[in-house]
């Protein structure tokens, strides 16, 4: 079977579903799944294990934030004939509608994969521009592309539950497909980039993902300018985002008082990340909303334990003991004064989380099932 993977963003640096997609459709040509992989603007992967020559790209042209290719109808309509069905990953741009309506043409099935962007807090908490113009645009074009797809694909129980709150889901198949890692990571000792050693003696809290808004790095900020652990404790942030949202994640260190013991990082990959999530002592994540959460099981699967809010999907398939923390500013503060600094505890955890998750999420269970879906 000959899959192609639609992705809005070929640029890791900017999340997405990118860096899950080709870890798992790499695992999956032993399975007897070939897939490929068409996206659009530059390609930036910096650690791709998938094949180049099976990634299609193409450019985009006015208006960039809705993905407009113009080359796309031409592409699909010479090379869409050799897949036997077509995953569209996201919402709300232009390729999914183009996609959808040449599979129609063509006779091709083709799934929904929304990553978390058809629920309510996608919707209707970034404000009421973007809310009115998704209601018009489900209207127009994104109910009828759910609707005429042979099912839509889910990584959590809470995600499916928490779309069918926002729009009247179609008839299809409503299917759960999560996302997994590799627990043979080799060990990464030096990261490449030199100003990422840690020195011996540092304790560590990780966040690591992209700085947008409903990471609510700001919060963590503040969390850990409540808390003050000790002069050996640092917040590393590592990711990269929207300049001016940085800036103002910057801003808020300086004037909290915290520029020696919280530092960004920039975006890292590869063994830079590896060495990050071997190096921390816990990984923090107190998100608004995650309909995952692929950084948490790969700290997990480094040996790193997490603290994640309640609204990284996640959580429900961790340990009833781990640290699953409402988002409140109290909560976080305590976990980071109390909590955090006891090395009994955080081993305890560690193996927890590890014998939970691995028996779910290891890659090559994942990718299995990924094939056989």
């Amino acid at each position: 079977m000959n899959l192609l993977h639609v992705l809005h963003s070929l640029d890791q640096r900017y999340g997405g579903p990118i860096r899950a997609v080709l870890d798992l459709s790499s695992r999956s040509f032993a399975a007897g799944l070939d897939s490929e992989v068409l996206g659009f603007g530059a390609l930036s992967l910096p650690d791709n294990p998938f094949p180049e020559d099976r990634i299609h790209r193409l450019p985009i042209s006015f208006p960039e934030r809705y993905c407009y290719s113009p080359q796309l109808r031409s592409w699909l309509r010479q090379n869409l004939k050799r897949f036997d069905g077509v995953v569209l990953h996201g919402m709300w741009l232009y390729p999914n509608w183009a996609v959808a309506r040449e599979c129609l043409a063509q006779n091709i099935p083709y799934a929904c994969f929304p990553h978390g962007m058809l629920e309510p807090w996608a919707i209707y908490s970034q404000g009421w521009w973007k809310a009115a113009k998704k209601i018009l645009y489900w209207a127009l074009r994104e109910r009828e592309i759910l609707l005429k797809s042979s099912c839509i694909f889910f990584t959590t129980k809470r995600e499916r539950e928490l779309a069918a709150q926002t729009f009247p889901l179609p008839g299809s198949q409503l299917i759960l497909v999560p996302y997994g890692v590799d627990v043979n990571r080799k060990q990464v000792s030096q990261p490449t980039r030199k100003d990422l050693i840690q020195p011996a003696g540092r304790r560590i809290g990780l966040f690591l993902g992209r700085i947008h808004p409903k990471k609510n790095v700001d919060f963590l900020v503040n969390a850990w300018a409540g808390a003050r652990p000790g002069k050996d404790w640092y917040l590393l942030i590592a990711g990269t985002g929207d300049a001016d949202h940085v800036e103002r994640i910057r801003r808020l260190i300086r004037r909290l008082g915290l520029a020696e013991q919280v530092q960004l990082l920039g975006f890292v990959s590869g063994d830079d990340k590896a060495y990050l999530l071997q190096r921390a002592d816990w990984f923090l994540l107190p998100s608004q909303q995650e309909n995952f959460g692929i950084a948490v099981v790969e700290a997990i699967g480094n040996g790193c334990p997490v603290a994640i809010s309640d609204q990284v999907y996640l959580g429900e398939s961790l340990h009833e003991s781990s640290e699953v923390l409402p988002l409140r500013l109290e909560s976080w503060t305590e976990f980071l004064r109390e909590r955090m600094v006891d090395d009994e505890w955080r081993a305890k955890l560690q193996r927890l989380d590890e014998t939970c998750m691995m028996e779910t999420f290891e890659i090559s269970k994942v990718s299995l099932a990924w094939a056989r879906t």
